[in-house]
C-alpha cells in the first residue's frame, strides 16, 4: 500500500473546495529534490492548491518539513515493478480525485498511473507516441538558461508553465527545510565524533552511487592525501552503507587517517543532512549529496561522471561557489562524437582520462577562491617548467580580458602593443602578471621576435588575442612540456567568420606553431606578413585545436586583409618583382577558384562566397599597392 504522510498543517476549511495537484517523480534523491521546485511554484501560481508528492521511500528524506509539499505518497520501488501492485498503486491515486497530475518522471510507470488518474489536466514532456495521454505538453529545452547553467530545473520549471496566468516569480532554487532542533542534532554528533572546531569542515563524496559514477578510487586516494596534508580541514566521508568494502579499501590506500572521521556518516538520510548542514563545503563524485549540499547552501566542486553532463545537471554553477569538472573538459572531440551510452559503456576508460592533476588543481582553485589564499610548498605549485604567455596587440579591447583569463597557466605575460587607441592597455595593465610594452609597428616578424626577447623563460606560448584557448589544450601543452620529446608544437585553428565556424573555404587545414622553446626557434625574417617559425628542434603537433574568432564582420575582414596586402607588397617590392597583366587578371581569379571550388567554400554557403571574393579582390589590391610603389620609387628618381 501507498503510504500517506501529512507534510504540513492543511486548514481544513480550504480543503473540500481547493485544487489539488500531484507531482509524479520517481527515481531517486537528486531528481526529487530537483523536482520539488515544480512545488514551490504551484503555489506561487495558486497559494491555496493542495500539493502531494509522489516518490520512493529513500527520498522522503529530502522532503520533509517543506512548506510548499503538503503530502508525500512513498512507495516501496521494487513493489512498484509488479504490474499488479503498480495497478494497486494506480487506483489509490485515482481515488484521490487530483485536479492536476504533473509528471516530470515521464516513464512507463508514471505514464499508466497518469493515465488511470482522471485529472483534468494532466502535464508532462513532449515526447513521440505518449503525448496524447497528456492534456498539456512541454517541450525539454537542451540548452540550460543563464539563471540555473542546468536543464534539470529549466525542464521541471516549465511544467508548471501551462497554469500561469500572467506573470509570477518563478521559483528555481531547490531547498532542505532543517527544523533547530534537527540543526542542533546534527552540531552533537559532531561534537560527540571530536571534532575540530576551529577547523572548517570538508565532506568529501569519495564514491558515487554505483561503479559507473565513481571517479577511480586509485585517483581520489591521492586527492585525500593532498586535502590531509595540504589543507587544516576536518574531513567527512559520504557513501552508501553498502560500499563499506571499498571505503576501507581507500582508508587502507592512505598513509594516515589524520583529520578524517570516517564514522561520521549518518545513520539516514535524514540524518546524514544534518550534519551536511555543518560542513562547508562539498568535494566529490557528483551525485545527490551535491544536490543536497545545494539545497543547502554549501559550496560544491562536483566529479562527473562521463556520462553525465554539467549542463543537465550542474545547476548554479558559476565557476566560483559551484564548480564541476568532466572529462569533456580534456577531450570535448570524444564527447563530441559519442553517444551517452557509448560513454556509459567505456566508463573506467574515460573515467581516466579525467586524470588526477587536473582535478587536483581545479580542486586547489575551489577551495582557495572560497577559503582564501593557502600557501602551498614551491614544489607542488609549480610541476611544469616555467612559461611566458607572449601576446602582441593592436586594439584587442574586444579580446584581451578572455585571452588573460585563459593565460592562468603562464608565469608571466608579456604584451607588445602597436601604440593601441582603444582600452587595451588599461585592462591589461591591471593583470599582476602582465609587463606592457609599447612598440612602434614595423611588421609583424618584428614585432614577434621582440616579444620572444623579453621573455624570461624558455617555454613561451605564443598565441594571438582572438584565439580562445581550451582547458584541455592547455594541459596537453604543460603534458608535452614535462616530457619535453620536442621543441615546438603546431596547434590546429578552427576558424570562425561572423560566428559562425567555417569547417571548408581553406581553412580545414590551418596551423600555427603555438608553443616552443624560445632557444631554438624565432620568426623567419623573410616575411613581414602571415609569419612563420623557423625552427631549429624536432617540432610534433598538439591533439587539441583551438578557437579563432578572427572576424566579427565581412569590414573587419577587409580592413585585416588590406594591412596584410600592403604587407606583402612591401616583401614583393623588396624582391623586385614588377606586377603585369597575369598578377591583375590571372592570379585573383585564381585565387578565388581555390578558395571557392578547389578548397570547398561553396560548401560554406554565403560565407564561403565572401571569404573566397575577399581573398580574390585582396590579391589584386596586393599588386595594386605594389605598382603604386613602383610609380613612387619612379617619381622620385625623376627628382
Amino acid at each position: 500500500m501507498l503510504e500517506f504522510q501529512k507534510n504540513n498543517q492543511i486548514d481544513s476549511k480550504f480543503v473540500s473546495g481547493r485544487t489539488k495537484a500531484l507531482i509524479l517523480q520517481n527515481k531517486y534523491i537528486g531528481d526529487v529534490l530537483t523536482s520539488s521546485v515544480i512545488a514551490e511554484n504551484l503555489k506561487q501560481i495558486d497559494p491555496e492548491i493542495e500539493v502531494h508528492y509522489f516518490c520512493y521511500k529513500p527520498a522522503v528524506s529530502v522532503l520533509e518539513n517543506n512548506p510548499f509539499i503538503d503530502q508525500i505518497i512513498s512507495f516501496d520501488e521494487k513493489k512498484l515493478k509488479k504490474i499488479l501492485v503498480l495497478n494497486q498503486y494506480a487506483n489509490q491515486i485515482k481515488q484521490e480525485n487530483y485536479d492536476i497530475v504533473l509528471d516530470p518522471y515521464a516513464k512507463l510507470q508514471s505514464r499508466f498511473i497518469v493515465l488511470k488518474s482522471r485529472a483534468k489536466r494532466r502535464i508532462s514532456y513532449d515526447k513521440p507516441f505518449f503525448k496524447h495521454i497528456y492534456t498539456d505538453v512541454v517541450k525539454k529545452t537542451m540548452i540550460p538558461s543563464v539563471e540555473t547553467s542546468c536543464t534539470a530545473i529549466d525542464n521541471r520549471v516549465s511544467l508548471a508553465s501551462p497554469l500561469m496566468k500572467g506573470q509570477i516569480e518563478l521559483a528555481l532554487h531547490p531547498k532542505i527545510y532543517l527544523t533547530e532542533e534537527e540543526i542542533q542534532e546534527g552540531k552533537d554528533i559532531l561534537q560527540k565524533a571530536k571534532l575540530d572546531f576551529d577547523r572548517k569542515t570538508l565532506m568529501v563524496g569519495i564514491l558515487g552511487s554505483s561503479e559507473e559514477k565513481s571517479w577511480p578510487i586509485e585517483y581520489m586516494i591521492k586527492l585525500i592525501s593532498h586535502l590531509q596534508k595540504y589543507y587544516d580541514f576536518n574531513l567527512l566521508f559520504n557513501y552508501i552503507p553498502s560500499q563499506q568494502s571499498t571505503v576501507d579499501k581507500i582508508l587502507a590506500g592512505l598513509s594516515s587517517t589524520d583529520k578524517i572521521y570516517p564514522e561520521v556518516m549518518g545513520k539516514s538520510v535524514r540524518e546524514f543532512l544534518k550534519i551536511l548542514y555543518h560542513c562547508d563545503a562539498f568535494v566529490g563524485n557528483e551525485g545527490g549529496a551535491v544536490n543536497m549540499s545545494k539545497a543547502l547552501d554549501i559550496p560544491t566542486f562536483s566529479i562527473y561522471s562521463p556520462h553525465k553532463f554539467p549542463s543537465d545537471w550542474g545547476c548554479f554553477e558559476d565557476g566560483f561557489h559551484h564548480v564541476s569538472v568532466h572529462f569533456q573538459d580534456l577531450d570535448k572531440k570524444t564527447v563530441d562524437n559519442s553517444t551517452a551510452k557509448q560513454l556509459l559503456r567505456n566508463t573506467h576508460k574515460y573515467y581516466r582520462k579525467l586524470n588526477y592533476p587536473y582535478v587536483r588543481t581545479e580542486t586547489d582553485k575551489f577551495l582557495q577562491d572560497n577559503f582564501g589564499a593557502i600557501d602551498l610548498p614551491v614544489e607542488f605549485k609549480k610541476e611544469t617548467p616555467k612559461i611566458s604567455a607572449l601576446l602582441i596587440t593592436y586594439n584587442e579591447e574586444r579580446n584581451i580580458q578572455k585571452f588573460l583569463d585563459e593565460a592562468w597557466y603562464a608565469d608571466e605575460i608579456i604584451i607588445v602593443d602597436s601604440e593601441s587607441t582603444d582600452r587595451t592597455a588599461e585592462i591589461a595593465k591591471k593583470h599582476p602578471k602582465v609587463t606592457f610594452i609599447t612598440r612602434k609597428f614595423d611588421n609583424f616578424t618584428a614585432q614577434k621576435n621582440f616579444a620572444i626577447d623579453q621573455a624570461q623563460n624558455e617555454w613561451v606560448t605564443f598565441f594571438d588575442a582572438d584565439e580562445r584557448i581550451s582547458k584541455a589544450l592547455i594541459f596537453e601543452m604543460m603534458d608535452e612540456i614535462n616530457k619535453a620529446e620536442a621543441d615546438a608544437f603546431f596547434v590546429y585553428r578552427r576558424f570562425y567568420f561572423m560566428e559562425k565556424y567555417i569547417k571548408r573555404s581553406g581553412w580545414q587545414n590551418d596551423k600555427a606553431i603555438r608553443l616552443f622553446r624560445k632557444s631554438k626557434n624565432r620568426y623567419g625574417e623573410g616575411r613581414l606578413v602571415h609569419e612563420l617559425i623557423d625552427s631549429k628542434g624536432k617540432v610534433k603537433f598538439l591533439q587539441n585545436k583551438l578557437d579563432h574568432y578572427s572576424y566579427y564582420s565581412v569590414e573587419e575582414y577587409d580592413r585585416k586583409l588590406t594591412q596584410y596586402s600592403i604587407l606583402r607588397a612591401k616583401e614583393l617590392f623588396s624582391k623586385r618583382l614588377k606586377p603585369n597583366v597575369f598578377h591583375f587578371w590571372v592570379k585573383p581569379w585564381f585565387r578565388f577558384v581555390h578558395h571557392y571550388v578547389l578548397r570547398m567554400g561553396i560548401l560554406d554557403g554565403g560565407e564561403g562566397y565572401i571569404i573566397s571574393k575577399l581573398h580574390a579582390h585582396h590579391v589584386f589590391k596586393r599588386y595594386l599597392f605594389l605598382s603604386k610603389m613602383w610609380e613612387s620609387e619612379k617619381e622620385k628618381k625623376a627628382k
